[in-house]
């Protein structure tokens, strides 16, 4: 697995938005970092569950990959079609579990950098508004995690309301983000990409000699070492068309090459 982590994210706001004329600083210190290490463990259960269905889509991604090789190589294209389709609906599913889990990083570990009551009041509307695109995306392919970020806008909330801020709204409210959180989102796609390229490849188009020396190494002893020469005289093919099966079936994932150790 990639592991990734990114710098904490700045949030500026032009033309409008809130603005804090005066904040209650009664509130204790201890019970400020209570309330926020509450907010950090709900985001991380949320960021944990969604990692976990991803899980579950790459697995059922490699499930239908290897039934559509399978299809493919007893020529039953109808079938590999269907599992084809159902790779690209999985990894449709998964590239917005997958972003939206980055983006909850992020908000975990800007958090995880406020020490400051002020701090967390001023980030307060742009977290539940990344939040609440969040459920939008995840609700109907993940509705347990949708819930629980639901959960977590209201500790938000509750988290507002017990910290006692005057606050004056603007007409407008827009965030927007600074030059180097719009990197950091560019950063996150070409991950996203980057995995799920990983995770779903492509299904292979196999010509008629690629399957047909992938139906002979598929009935090959484990034990058994391949022989170019052997199979071309088994197939009845020249061995260059051997070599170059191989070199496309590598190609395309479905084998793995080992050099045989010298004696």
């Amino acid at each position: 697995m990639v592991n990734m982590r990114f710098n904490p994210f700045k949030i500026l706001r032009r033309g409008g938005g809130t603005n804090i004329t005066s904040l209650n600083t009664n509130i204790e210190p201890d019970e400020f970092r209570e309330k926020l290490n509450t907010s950090l463990t709900a985001l991380s259960t949320h960021v944990q569950r969604l990692e976990h269905k991803y899980r579950e889509l790459e697995a059922r991604g490699r499930e239908y990959f290897d039934k559509c090789v399978d299809a493919l190589v007893m020529g039953d294209e109808a079938h590999a079609k269907l599992y084809a389709d159902e790779i690209a609906e999985l990894r449709r599913l998964a590239k917005i579990i997958l972003n939206s889990k980055l983006i909850l990083e992020q908000v975990k570990i800007r958090l995880e950098s406020l020490t400051e009551l002020s701090e967390v009041i001023g980030l307060a509307t742009t977290l539940k508004g990344i939040i609440g695109r969040v459920v939008g995306e995840v609700g109907k392919i993940a509705p347990e995690a949708a819930t629980s970020l639901e959960d977590l806008s209201k500790q938000i909330d509750d988290f507002m309301a017990t910290s006692s801020p005057e606050i004056k709204e603007s007409p407008i409210a827009v965030p927007e983000l600074s030059d180097e959180a719009s990197k950091i989102f560019e950063d996150a796609k070409r991950i996203v990409a980057m995995k799920l390229r990983e995770s779903f490849p492509d299904v292979p188009i196999l010509t008629d000699i690629e399957r047909l020396v992938y139906t002979y190494i598929s009935a090959m002893s484990p034990d058994k070492e391949f022989d170019v020469k052997e199979c071309s005289l088994a197939l009845g093919i020249t061995e260059d068309q051997v070599e170059e099966a191989i070199q496309g079936l590598q190609e395309k994932g479905m084998i793995e090459i080992a050099q045989a150790e010298a004696n």
